[in-house]
């Protein structure tokens, strides 16, 4: 059941090609949608401290990962009071551990989801009278195809070229769940207890389901609010069978 959970985890991830072997990937600005995964903030911090972006635009409200991601902070020392949305979090914990400026960081603290994430992005930026040409884009791995899938559509007006970052493409090394009891670790040891299971799970399959282009789903045969994802045989052969093998409970909002 590993590989087929790793072939939906690749899918999903969306690397592009080329990542992996020029991590030196550069653009005026670097989008970092709200998610659960504080390791993420950390990668983009190393674009920013590298010259490798201008400005980095933190994006989100409260939201499903908002709960995930205070307590993934919290288990590594920074504490966040309640009522701060994801981006403000990501704002504190920049500045309190990288020391960047309000110059350097941008955010945007009101949005909820994916269409809105990009949205009130492109406001915010038409406001500033900012229009970059190329714009790097960054979320939770899991929603990294849908992300870029949503901005293309949202942004469909502008000129902007927009290209994945994903630095960390998740891979499970092992699963077991007897009753109530679960281990789940990856080879990239930073992404072990990020994700509770049946969140990760929400995620996984709540992600295959939106993408697949049917009635049921997020692109224009379904909610219209992406733009056509392919979603391939074997990945849809995955999905189903998962389905028929694991015990899943939709916990997303």
């Amino acid at each position: 059941m590993i590989d087929n959970w790793n072939l939906l985890l690749a899918f999903l991830a969306d690397q592009p090609a080329t990542s992996s072997e020029e991590p030196n990937q550069t653009a005026p600005l670097l989008i970092l949608a709200g998610n659960g995964l504080p390791v993420l903030v950390d990668h983009a911090a190393d674009l920013l401290r590298n010259k490798q972006i201008a400005h980095l635009f933190l994006v989100g409200g409260v939201g499903h990962a908002t709960p995930v991601l205070r307590k993934n902070f919290a288990d590594q020392g920074f504490l966040f009071a309640e009522t701060l949305s994801e981006s403000e979090m990501y704002r504190c914990y920049l500045k309190e551990k990288y020391h960047f400026s309000d110059a350097q960081l941008l955010v945007e603290s009101h949005s909820t989801n994916s269409g809105e994430n990009a949205q009130f992005a492109l406001d915010k930026l038409q406001k500033m009278q900012l229009s970059p040409q190329k714009v790097l884009l960054m979320n939770d791995p899991i929603l990294q195809r849908r992300t870029r899938a949503t901005f293309e559509k949202v942004w469909g007006n502008t000129a902007v070229e927009f290209e994945n970052y994903v630095p960390i493409v998740p891979q499970l090394e092992r699963w077991h769940e007897e009753g109530s009891n679960a281990v789940m670790t990856f080879k990239q040891p930073e992404l072990d207890n990020q994700w509770p299971l049946n969140y990760f799970k929400s995620l996984v399959l709540g992600e295959i389901a939106r993408l697949h282009d049917d009635e049921h789903g997020y692109g224009p045969k379904g909610k219209g609010y992406l733009n056509h994802v392919e979603v391939p045989k074997e990945i849809w052969i995955a999905y189903q069978e998962i389905l028929t093998q694991t015990n899943w409970q939709f916990c997303r909002t």
